[in-house]
C-alpha cells in the first residue's frame, strides 16, 4: 500500500510539474493558446489573446470564439472535410473595438474519454501584413516607373499599383504651380467598385493653398502626413463630401525634385486607420524616388528636345543653304545685265529646276493690263504646248484668282489645293475648262513683284505632283524671290529711265546755256540803262532840290517879313492866309529834305560793327523827351542783345520808330512806350510798342511807302518819309521790318538785324 501510494504521490506531482509548465508556456508565449470544446466554447485561453483581441481571458472563456474570429465555423468545416486533425489558415478576427484583425490559426483536434477537444493556436500576423503591404507598395512603385517615360504616362499606373498593393480605395496626385505656389490635381484612380465620383469631382474643381486640406498641409511642411478619418478632420475642406461616399482615413506624401516640392500624393480608405509611421517614412522615401524619377525623365524630355531641335536645326539649315545658293544665283542673273526679259526668263528656268514644275512671269503693261514674259516647264514640249494654249486664251484682268487677283491686291496668294471650281471660275468656255484640267496643277503659289510700293507684274510657280503641296515656307521663300526680281525690273527700267532722262536733260541744258547767254547780255544792257537812268534820276533830283529850296527860303522868309514888320497893313485874313503860305513852304522843305535822305540812304556804304542796342535805344529816347518837354512819356526798355550793324543808320531806325511813338501816343492821358526783344533763330528781332491811337490792319501795305499816310496834316504832322526810311535801312542789313495794330488800342512796329 505505501508502495502504491508513493507512485500516486509522483505521478500527481509529475502532473503539477506540467501544468507548471503549460502555464509558463501560455504566459510566456506571444501567440495566444486556446482550448475549445465541441461547441466551440472557449475552455481556456492565454494571455496574449488579450493583447490581439482587447478582451480580458475571463471575458472570452465560456463563449463562442466565433466571437473574436468569425470565421471559425467555416474553417472548422474546411477542416473535416479535408480529413486533417491540424491544418493552418489566415482568417479574420473581431477586435472589442470593432476593429478587424488579421491572425493566423492553427488548430489541432484530439479525443479525450470520448469528448473532441479542439487546441488552437492563434499567431497574430497583422506586423507581417503591413510589412508585406509595405514590401508590395515599394514593388508597385517601382513597377509603375519601369513601365513609363514620364509623369504623366507613370500617374495613373503609380495610384492604380499603390491602392491595389495597400488594398485602399482612392489615390490622387496634386502637382504644384511654381508661380502660384498652389496646387492642382492631375490624376486620380479609385478600386472601379468604390464609387467616389463626387468626391474626385471636387477635387478636380479645386485649388489648394499651403496649409489647407491634408494635401496643402504637406506642401506647407514638406512631411507626410497622417489623418485617421478626414470626416472629423476641421482643415479638409471636402470632408461633408468624404462623408457621403464613405471616405475616412487618409495619408499624403510629398514627391520632391532636388530641394522642392514638386507633387503630392494621397490615399484613401473606407476604414478609419490608424496612423502608421513606418509605412509614412517608407513614402516619404518612395517620394524622393518618384522626385529621381521626375528629374531624370526631365532630363531626358530635355535632352530629347535638344536632339529633336538640332535635327530640325540642321534640316532647316540645309534648306536654308540651299535656298540662300538658289536667290544667290538667281540675285547673279539678275545683276548680270539691264535686260530683263532675258534675266526673268533664265530665273523662272532656275526656279523649274528647284521650287516648282511650272514657272510664269507676267508684267504690268503701259495700259494698265499685263503680259506674259516667260513660262517654263520641266518638260520644254509641255511649255511649248502651254504658249500655244496660252496665245489662244489671253488671261483676264478681272478674273477672280490667279494672276488677276494678285496684281490688283499687291498680295501674295498660295493655293495648297486646286479644285475644279476654281478652274471654272477661271476659265472661259468649256475647252478652256478641259485644258486647264489638262494642266494637271496640284498646288500653286503667285507672288506680287513689288517695288517701291509698285506693283510691276507677278511670279506664278505650281506643282503638278499632289505630295507636293506649297507651305507658308515655300511662300516665304517665293516672296523674297520675287523681291529680288522687282528690284531687277525696278533697276533696269529706272536705268533705262534715267538714260533717257539724261538725254533729254543734257538737251535742256544746252537750251538753257544758250538762253542764260542771251538773258545775261540782256540784264547786262538793262543794267546799264539802269544805272543810267538812276545817275540821272539823282541827278534830277538833286537839282531840283537845289533849285526848289532857294524860292522856298524866299517865299517862307518875304512871308515871315510881311508878318513881322507890316503887322498893321495886314487885316486878319491876310495873316491867317501869310502863315497858310509859310506852313507849305516848310512842308515842300520837308518833303524835299525827306527824299534827298531816302535817296542818300540807297548810295551810303554800311559801315557795320556789334551794336550796344540798349544803349542806342536809350540815346534815341532821351533825345526825343528832351525836345519834348512838355509831355512825360512813360519808357519800358527790355534788356537789348546787340546787332550787328551801321550804327548810325540803325540809330535812325529807332529815332524814328520812337518818335513816330511821341506823336502817335498825344492823345493818351499816359503815353507809354515799351522797347524789346524777341529771339527769332539767325537774328534778332526787336519792337517799339505804344499804347497810341493805333491803325487798321488791312492798310498796313501803305505804312512803308514813300510819302504814304494813314492819318491827314491837320491830325499829325509828318511827311511820310519816316518809315520808309526805316524799311530801306533793315533791308539793306538783311533785315525784315513789319507792324502790327488796332485802333485805338496802341502799335507795334518790328524788325530783324544779325546777331552780333
Amino acid at each position: 500500500m505505501r508502495r502504491s501510494s508513493g507512485v500516486a504521490i509522483k505521478k500527481e506531482r509529475q502532473m503539477e510539474e506540467l501544468k507548471d509548465r503549460y502555464e509558463i508556456i501560455e504566459e510566456a508565449a506571444s501567440d495566444a493558446i486556446v482550448t475549445l470544446d465541441e461547441q466551440g466554447r472557449v475552455l481556456s485561453i492565454s494571455r496574449a489573446a488579450e493583447r490581439i483581441f482587447g478582451h480580458t481571458a475571463a471575458e472570452m472563456v465560456g463563449q463562442p470564439l466565433d466571437r473574436i474570429i468569425p470565421e471559425y465555423k467555416q474553417y472548422v468545416e474546411q477542416v473535416r472535410q479535408k480529413g486533417k486533425k491540424t491544418t493552418v489558415a489566415e482568417v479574420t478576427g473581431l477586435h472589442k473595438s470593432g476593429k478587424h484583425v488579421q491572425v493566423e490559426l492553427s488548430l489541432g483536434e484530439y479525443n479525450k474519454n470520448n469528448r473532441h477537444i479542439y487546441t488552437g493556436i492563434i499567431r497574430d500576423i497583422a506586423p507581417r501584413k503591413d510589412t508585406d503591404r509595405r514590401l508590395a507598395a515599394q514593388f508597385a512603385v517601382t513597377r509603375a516607373l519601369a513601365e513609363s517615360s514620364s509623369l504623366a504616362e507613370a500617374t495613373p499606373k503609380l495610384l492604380q499599383y499603390v491602392c491595389e498593393a495597400l488594398d485602399w480605395e482612392l489615390g490622387e496626385l496634386w502637382y504644384v504651380n511654381a508661380e502660384s505656389n498652389t496646387l492642382h490635381i492631375e490624376g486620380s484612380w479609385h478600386v472601379p467598385t468604390c464609387e467616389v465620383e463626387e468626391f474626385e469631382k471636387a477635387g478636380r474643381k479645386t485649388i489648394l493653398f499651403p496649409g489647407i486640406d491634408l494635401v496643402g498641409r504637406v506642401l506647407a511642411s514638406g512631411q507626410p502626413a497622417w489623418v485617421d478619418n478626414v470626416v472629423e478632420d476641421k482643415n479638409f475642406p471636402r470632408a461633408p463630401i468624404a462623408e457621403r461616399v464613405g471616405l475616412h482615413g487618409a495619408f499624403a506624401f510629398p514627391i520632391r525634385v532636388g530641394n522642392y516640392v514638386s507633387c503630392v500624393m494621397a490615399f484613401y480608405n473606407r476604414q478609419v486607420v490608424q496612423p502608421d509611421d513606418e509605412m509614412l517614412q517608407m513614402f516619404d522615401a518612395l517620394g524622393r524616388q518618384v522626385g529621381d524619377f521626375i528629374k531624370r525623365t526631365r532630363a531626358e524630355e530635355e535632352r530629347d528636345k535638344l536632339l529633336i531641335y538640332e535635327r530640325v536645326a540642321r534640316s532647316e539649315a540645309e534648306t536654308n543653304s540651299e535656298k540662300l545658293a538658289f536667290l544667290a544665283e538667281a540675285s547673279t542673273v539678275l545683276a548680270s545685265s539691264l535686260d530683263y526679259h532675258t534675266n526673268l526668263m533664265t530665273v523662272a528656268k532656275l526656279a523649274v529646276n528647284r521650287l516648282a514644275d511650272w514657272c510664269a512671269v507676267d508684267v504690268v503693261d503701259d495700259n494698265e493690263g499685263f503680259h506674259r514674259v516667260a513660262l517654263v516647264h520641266r518638260d520644254p514640249q509641255r511649255a511649248e504646248w502651254a504658249r500655244e494654249f496660252q496665245k489662244r486664251f489671253s488671261a483676264k484682268a478681272a478674273a477672280p484668282h490667279g494672276v488677276a487677283h494678285v496684281m490688283r491686291t499687291g498680295k501674295a496668294k498660295i493655293y495648297t489645293d486646286i479644285p475644279d471650281s476654281m478652274l471654272i471660275a477661271l476659265a472661259q468656255d468649256a475647252e478652256h475648262f478641259k485644258i486647264l484640267q489638262e494642266l494637271g496643277l496640284a498646288s500653286a503659289m503667285v507672288v506680287p513683284l513689288v517695288a517701291r510700293g509698285r506693283t510691276l507684274g507677278a511670279i506664278t510657280f505650281a506643282s503638278e505632283n499632289p505630295a507636293r503641296r506649297y507651305t507658308d515656307s515655300d511662300l516665304n521663300f517665293a516672296v523674297e524671290l520675287a523681291r529680288r526680281a522687282a528690284l531687277g525690273i525696278d533697276n533696269a527700267r529706272l536705268y533705262s529711265d534715267a538714260q533717257n532722262a539724261l538725254t533729254e536733260v543734257q538737251a535742256k541744258t544746252e537750251e538753257i546755256q544758250r538762253l542764260n547767254i542771251e538773258l545775261e547780255e540782256r540784264v547786262k544792257e538793262r543794267t546799264a540803262q539802269l544805272e543810267m537812268m538812276v545817275k540821272e534820276l539823282e541827278a534830277f533830283t538833286y537839282s531840283i532840290s537845289d533849285d526848289m529850296r532857294g524860292p522856298l527860303r524866299a517865299i517862307d522868309g518875304f512871308s515871315r517879313v510881311l508878318v513881322e514888320e507890316y503887322p498893321n497893313k495886314l487885316d486878319a485874313e491876310g495873316k491867317r492866309l501869310l502863315n497858310i503860305i509859310r506852313t507849305n513852304a516848310r512842308s515842300i522843305s520837308e518833303l524835299i529834305n525827306g527824299l534827298l535822305t531816302f535817296s542818300h540812304l540807297g548810295r551810303q556804304p554800311l559801315d557795320q560793327v556789334d551794336i550796344n542796342m540798349e544803349e542806342l535805344a536809350k540815346s534815341a529816347f532821351d533825345e526825343l523827351q528832351a525836345a519834348n518837354k512838355e509831355r512825360s512819356v512813360l519808357i519800358e526798355l527790355q534788356a537789348l542783345p546787340p546787332a550787328f550793324g551801321d550804327r548810325n543808320m540803325i540809330r535812325q531806325v529807332f529815332y524814328n520808330l520812337i518818335s513816330n511813338a511821341f506823336k502817335f501816343t498825344r492823345p493818351k492821358q499816359n503815353p507809354t512806350i515799351e522797347i524789346g526783344f524777341q529771339d527769332s533763330g539767325n537774328q534778332h528781332t526787336y519792337y517799339v510798342h505804344d499804347n497810341g491811337v493805333g491803325f487798321d490792319m488791312q492798310y498796313s501795305p501803305k505804312l512803308f511807302g514813300v510819302f504814304q499816310r494813314l492819318h491827314s496834316v491837320d491830325e499829325f504832322e509828318g511827311a511820310g518819309v519816316g518809315l520808309a526810311l526805316v524799311q530801306r535801312i533793315v533791308l539793306r542789313h538783311g533785315g525784315k521790318v513789319w507792324a502790327e495794330g488796332k485802333v485805338n488800342e496802341g502799335a507795334t512796329f518790328y524788325f530783324s538785324l544779325p546777331k552780333a
